[in-house]
């Protein structure tokens, strides 16, 4: 199953973690999960990548975000507990593949020098210690959901055939014909005129010329054209005609009302069905993705039942903090195929504190927390108190 995952997803992660390794600052706390926190900066990053994915417009940035921001939240404190569970269990990612990924990024980009990489990047706002770090969190959250989610997402074969004969119309085509038509009514000239036409379009005059002439319907100008119409889609009368009559035949005159209508076969169809096997593979990743999505929303919400989540305000921005980037250098990256990827679904978010508004924007705290450097070597420092 293929999931498209784009390593933009995180770049907030990257920006509060190179922030903070660079030595203790003064940032205000949005959250906390588990003694490890989410600092504004992280969470404006975030707004921006989501925006970025979403290519919101600039005049619709304070209406996405409104409507968005609990669950770019909800995402972040997700995002955490995935990283910490993977911590519990052990799940270390190997250098060599975090160099692996990074030399597939500049295969997919044509970049042939890692100066030409440190330029791509920069004009992604990221450097390269960002991208590495990014990889290795996005590539350890997907550890852990291989280990913990994967194995309960299977389909059997049964399972894709019975879904096939419950949604066969999905897979089946139905037959075409493409037609062009002459209308008559009563007071154009009647049975008589349509009859007349009939023959002489059977002789070797120009349907479309005959159309233009005489014809009272709308698709005059366009020389009677009719387009393209599936079997289902024509009136019974007109469709028992044209589908029993062979391509470039023309009709006799069929009545509809008081009018009467000729047609002609330009091109037809044949309906068909697409087999079990062509189609198995569409079924078995539809199934596994509505798995995926329920186990998923289960998973966290055991992990969410035991965190320690502390929300530290009531809002958060409505407006970005800088401009949204064009797409570049990851946008269409899909390192992680075929399995599945957490920022695929859209977890249902942790609701703000009582009387919080929905969209959450900022109020001040006291003072703003100490953020210190980072543990060395993945060991977890929780900040000190305020």
């Amino acid at each position: 199953m293929r999931l498209r995952f784009v390593l933009l997803v995180l770049p907030s992660l990257v920006l509060a973690a190179s922030v903070a390794a660079r030595g203790e600052i003064l940032e205000r706390v949005i959250a906390k999960v588990n003694g490890e926190i989410i600092t504004l900066t992280d969470f404006q990053a975030r707004q921006v990548s989501a925006a970025q994915a979403a290519r919101v417009e600039p005049e619709r940035v304070s209406q996405f975000l409104r409507q968005n921001n609990a669950r770019i939240l909800q995402d972040a404190i997700d995002e955490i507990l995935l990283l910490q569970r993977a911590g519990e269990a052990g799940l270390k990612l190997r250098p060599e593949y975090v160099d692996d990924v990074i030399q597939n990024i500049k295969k997919e980009n044509g970049i042939t020098s890692d100066e030409q990489l440190q330029a791509a990047l920069r004009r992604e706002g990221m450097t390269y210690d960002d991208l590495r770090h990014n990889i290795e969190r996005s590539m350890t959250r997907r550890m852990i959901v291989q280990r913990d989610i994967e194995p309960k997402i299977g389909v059997t074969d049964e399972e894709c055939r019975a879904e096939y004969e419950a949604r066969k119309g999905e897979f089946t085509k139905p037959a075409t014909a493409r037609l062009q038509e002459i209308l008559v009514t009563g007071s154009s000239g009647g049975l008589e005129l349509a009859r007349e036409l009939a023959e002489r379009a059977r002789g070797g005059e120009d349907f479309g010329e005959l159309a233009r002439t005489y014809s009272t319907a709308s698709t005059r100008s366009s020389g009677g054209e009719l387009g393209e119409l599936a079997q289902g889609d024509l009136n019974p009368e007109i469709e028992k005609v044209a589908f029993a009559l062979p391509v470039g035949a023309v009709s006799d005159p069929v009545p509809i009302g008081d009018s009467w209508r000729i047609i002609k076969v330009v091109a037809k169809t044949s309906g068909s069905v697409v087999p079990f096997e062509t189609a198995q593979s569409t079924i078995r990743e539809r199934l596994m993705m509505a798995r995926y999505e329920k186990e998923y929303e289960v998973y966290m919400q055991e992990l969410r039942k035991s965190a320690n989540v502390e929300l530290r305000v009531r809002e958060v921005p409505l407006q970005l903090s800088g401009p949204v980037p064009e797409g570049g250098l990851l946008d269409a990256l899909d390192p992680f195929a075929p399995a599945p990827a957490p920022s695929a679904t859209e977890p249902v978010a942790t609701p703000p504190p009582s009387g919080a508004e929905q969209e959450i924007s900022t109020t001040p705290q006291a003072r703003p927390e100490r953020v210190v450097p980072a543990a060395e070597k993945g060991e977890r420092k929780d900040p000190p108190p305020p």
